[in-house]
């Protein structure tokens, strides 16, 4: 029996069974919280994920670089305590949140810091892989490949969701659904019909574009980093941003990004282009003279898509959605993994509530679906307000926006030069924090009379040139 697998199953069981539609790394998350209150988990996903870790046809962006921030690193470490142990042994590269990482963000450096706060390098195939792995060493945790779900079962009235139909017709009973498909998700058309109105939808259009190549990486003893990001440093004149992240199997995986249509070239002198033209030369001094390993990848995104499962007035019990079903953000952030697990850690609690005897099954959406939108506030509002200073952004810019930017330019600045600031801000943008713990007075007021030019200008850890 793994670590992982004494873990779950101890808690008080609110029902014999538990269904999670979609295997994702959300999905895989809901049912390692399931698994901690049901007797049963079940997941089913239309896809067949492979054995290996490469990327799989239900999740094509799999091919580009994601990044695990450090309050997802954390989510995942309290629920797989033997996944760092796997993570490493398999190429996964690890270190301080500040350290680690070189972040070009704001017009700025990231400072070097000792956070405490920590965060993984690899590729997306090998997290979701190992996450599936020590999600199915669980002993009652159970995932179905290749099935897909049609529907969902309730009851007479259409008041509570008892079950799911799959598309051979196989009526599966259940306690409890968590619906888990991501952004393809069809599950406001089956609330609709049963009778319950469709969530209100918010989209942010950025007509972002990615291409990737993977090339040979320079060994670890010889560089003091695990992946460089650079992203604008003047908006609207700048679109463009890319990273290089150091996966596992000595690869660099090279992402080139760009918003609203400045789409990058698919051919390697092309992306090299792509690469010298961005604000800091950096991570084209590190691959001007690889050759790629293999031909590019390509994925767009034209939107995010919210949907406001909070604000409707009545759903049924025995239902909730987590992950991209309910929220898809700009993959250039990436934000996606880091909200999923926190919402199936605020899942975990809302379960706890219903374990102890303060809440009964039947009301958890509500309240998660509440403390879901805290969540994605958090990360939504963090980025939107850099995306909207492009006036072809398309969506509805928030109240009090003006305000909004002017604070983060100066935060972002501010977190260039000041140590205890670029900490605090640092936990921010990891999730780790929420962003009312920068609203000190002392910070805003260095924020205020802090120039912006201070921070755009320096680089703490200037690159070593390469050979």
């Amino acid at each position: 029996m793994s670590a992982d697998t004494a873990t779950a199953g101890d808690g008080a069981r609110l029902g014999r069974h538990a269904v999670v539609i979609g295997a994702s790394m959300a999905g895989l998350l809901a049912a390692r919280v399931l698994a901690d209150h049901f007797a049963h988990v079940t997941i089913f996903e239309a896809d067949t994920p492979p054995e290996q870790a490469v990327p799989r046809a239900g999740v094509p962006q799999g091919n580009h670089v994601h990044a695990l921030l450090a309050g997802g690193a954390k989510v995942l470490n309290r629920y797989f305590p033997a996944l760092h142990e796997d993570l490493v042994a398999a190429g996964a590269e690890y270190g301080d949140s500040m350290i680690f990482p070189r972040m070009y963000i704001g017009g700025r450096w990231n400072l070097p810091l000792e956070s405490g706060d920590f965060g993984y390098v690899m590729s997306r195939p090998l997290l979701e892989a190992l996450v599936r792995k020590h999600t199915l060493a669980l002993a009652n945790v159970a995932l179905r490949t290749a099935t897909s779900v049609s529907g969902y079962l309730t009851t007479d009235d259409r008041s509570a969701v008892t079950g799911v139909t799959l598309a051979d017709g196989e009526a599966v009973n259940a306690d409890f659904v968590t619906d888990v498909r991501g952004r393809a998700s069809t599950a406001a058309e089956w609330l609709k019909n049963l009778g319950y109105e469709a969530p209100e939808r918010t989209l942010v259009g950025v007509d972002v574009g990615y291409v990737s190549f993977q090339v040979p990486a320079r060994p670890k003893a010889e560089r003091d980093w695990g992946l460089i990001f650079v992203t604008q440093q003047q908006i609207p004149r700048d679109t463009r941003a890319g990273g290089l992240f150091c996966i596992e199997g000595g690869r660099y995986l090279v992402t080139a990004g760009g918003f609203h249509q400045d789409y990058p070239p698919t051919d390697w002198p092309g992306f090299l282009a792509f690469f010298k033209s961005l604000p800091q030369p950096d991570i084209y001094e590190e691959i001007k003279g690889l050759e790629p390993l293999g031909p590019a990848t390509q994925y767009r995104y034209a939107h995010y898509l919210r949907r406001h499962y909070e604000r409707l007035q009545r759903f049924p019990t025995g239902l909730v959605l987590l992950g991209d079903a309910l929220c898809s953000f700009n993959p250039v952030y990436g934000q996606g993994m880091t909200v999923a697990a926190r919402e199936a850690e605020l899942l975990d609690r809302c379960l706890q509530r219903c374990a102890s005897g303060a809440e009964r099954l039947e009301n958890v959406a509500p309240g998660f679906f509440r403390g879901a939108a805290r969540i994605i506030d958090t990360a939504w509002n963090g980025v939107t307000v850099e995306d909207f200073k492009y006036p072809q952004t398309r969506g509805q810019r928030p109240r009090g926006y003006a305000l909004a930017r002017w604070m983060n330019d100066r935060f972002f600045a501010l977190s260039g030069i000041d140590p205890e600031f670029a900490m605090a801000f640092n936990r921010v943008l990891h999730l780790a924090a929420e962003p009312e713990s920068l609203l000190k007075p002392k910070w805003l007021l260095r924020a205020a009379l802090n120039s912006k030019r201070q921070a755009a200008d320096f680089n703490p850890r200037p690159l070593p040139a390469s050979s």
